[in-house]
């Protein structure tokens, strides 16, 4: 067997907003699923072979993007299909133990904003420092790089900023100033109407922010907390020190 440590993509979405106004939502989440590079053929032949099994039992085609807000509010095609809360919750749980089976590690940053009392504090960079921390310790632990490949709604130049300095400059656990050769420069965007993966994370993130903050209404009996727990068997439970679940929670309750 060859041990050589094999190179792993992060894909990652969001889920909610990082604005601190009235009108916005409670919570920021990054959703972060795993792939590794030897296995990633095997993996979009076997997510197109979700696809198709979701299209012969609900009409959904292969090509429709599955978005989480679009599942849960019932929007777009979703809606068009006039499908029911059991058979849309089923389309997300058939996702969410999919990515577990397919990936190499799972978790979740999500960011609860009525835990932060400065109006100016900026919830993205935070939420994006979080993610890298974890993207670093796992590099260091595995001795195999990640690239980064995320939603192209992100700003890509702020994104690649923060990332480009991370790389250089931070601080590890001990306290003290450390670098992440592993992860790789620079970030790379993609359309996720193109990404099943990127699809995959957005319900993903989804998923932890409910797991954290429950919905409320029709949303909760499509995706309820325990839909988090669909993907534990990929969950990177080491990323956060006081749960068991695989999301880092900021600020800590």
């Amino acid at each position: 067997m060859d041990a050589t440590p094999q190179l792993e993509f992060a894909y990652v979405d969001d889920s909610g907003d990082p604005g601190m106004k009235n009108g916005s939502t409670r919570t920021m989440a990054l959703g972060c699923m795993l792939i590794s590079s030897h296995r990633w053929t095997g993996a979009l032949d076997a997510t197109q072979a979700l696809r198709r099994g979701i299209h012969e039992d609900y009409k959904i085609r292969i090509r429709d993007e599955v978005k989480a807000e679009w599942i849960v509010g019932v929007k777009k095609h979703f809606r068009a299909a006039g499908l029911g809360d059991g058979q849309l919750r089923d389309i997300y749980t058939r996702h969410m133990r999919f990515a577990s089976a397919i990936s190499s590690g799972i978790f979740a940053v999500v960011i609860d904003k009525h835990l932060i009392q400065k109006s100016d504090f900026d919830i993205e960079d935070m939420a994006w420092l979080m993610l890298f921390q974890r993207l670093r310790l796992r590099s260091v632990k595995t001795g195999a790089p990640i690239m980064l490949i995320h939603d192209q709604t992100s700003d890509y130049k702020a994104l690649r900023a923060r990332w480009r300095k991370f790389r250089r400059f931070n601080i590890g656990p001990d306290r003290k100033p450390a670098t992440a050769p592993l992860l790789i420069e620079d970030p790379t965007s993609r359309d996720s109407q193109q990404s099943y993966f990127i699809q995959l994370a957005d319900l993903i993130a989804y998923a932890a922010s409910r797991r954290v903050i429950p919905a409320t209404g029709r949303r909760v009996s499509i995706c309820s907390p325990n839909m988090w727990m669909e993907a534990k068997p990929a969950h990177m439970t080491e990323v956060a020190s006081n749960r068991s679940d695989a999301i880092v929670v900021w600020p800590r309750r």
